[in-house]
């Protein structure tokens, strides 16, 4: 489906970057930094509006999608639900995720009028809604894998940052071997993530583009670029109405609630 596309996630990915501090960069070993990064991804439920933009590297016609992001970020444990809301003729169609410290993802995909299908594992290095994410990279916290170090500085965007590099450890389920993370040591929002395989070569770039104040008043990224060596595609990622005023049960991760696009109170 061409018009079928935004933390990291990202949202959801944008909730996993989500950071605020006065510390100054002198004062933060990897494991600290890596620590509070960590615990700033587990921010409990929350629901987040997300516009995505697919565009052609050379030009063209741009994709345009409307996302609802249902999350539960925990620790020892992720839950998301990503819901269509634009184009009309999709609206409701969704993927639900689930992953473990630890442990591999599991999902389902749901396609109207009622087509639900398991997301098997080798599916979650394909694209959410065709954009640059991958199915993983919407529920993986690098931050909390097991070898985290250091490697220098550089200045990103006018912002001189800290270079985070963190490396899983076997028993890590992931696509990647190292995810490299320039961090603004100041309002600790990473303003670059280069993502590699196993065999060290680039898989995905996100970059944040814009910071803004969420509802609890951290800085996060507000907007992200998203590209991947070779794609031919850039995606735009524009996060709005973050919320953490809201109060999931555990039916809301379920697949009989995937097409539910009602928010509890």
């Amino acid at each position: 489906m061409k018009m079928l596309l935004r933390h990291l996630a990202l949202p959801a990915l944008f909730c996993a970057l989500c950071f605020s501090t006065t510390t100054s960069a002198q004062e933060f070993s990897a494991k600290d930094l890596a620590g509070r990064l960590s615990a700033a991804v587990l921010d409990g439920d929350s629901v987040t509006k997300l516009r995505m933009k697919i565009e052609p590297s050379g030009g063209g016609d741009k994709t345009l999608v409307q996302v609802q992001i249902k999350a539960r970020r925990l620790p020892g444990r992720t839950q998301v639900v990503y819901q269509l809301l634009w184009p009309k003729e999709h609206m409701g169609e969704s993927f639900l995720l689930s992953k473990t410290k630890g442990g591999s993802a599991e999902g389902y995909s749901f396609r109207l009028p009622k087509e639900v299908t398991s997301l098997k594992s080798a599916q979650l290095k394909d694209s959410v809604f065709g954009s640059d994410l991958a199915y993983l990279d919407v529920v993986e916290n690098f931050f909390d894998w097991e070898s985290q170090s250091l490697a220098g500085h550089e200045t990103i965007n006018r912002v001189d940052c800290l270079i985070l590099e963190s490396k899983p450890s076997s028993s890590d389920s992931t696509l990647y071997g190292l995810v490299r993370s320039w961090v603004d040591p100041k309002k600790l929002v990473p303003m670059r993530v280069e993502k590699f395989d196993p065999a060290g070569k680039l898989v995905r770039r996100i970059d944040t583009d814009r910071v803004a104040k969420s509802d609890l008043g951290k800085d996060i990224p507000a907007s992200l670029i998203v590209t991947r060596p070779g794609s031919g595609t850039v995606t735009e990622l524009e996060g709005s109405n973050i919320r953490h005023d809201v109060k999931y049960s555990d039916r809301d991760f379920t697949v009989p609630a995937m097409a539910d696009l009602r928010i509890p109170r």
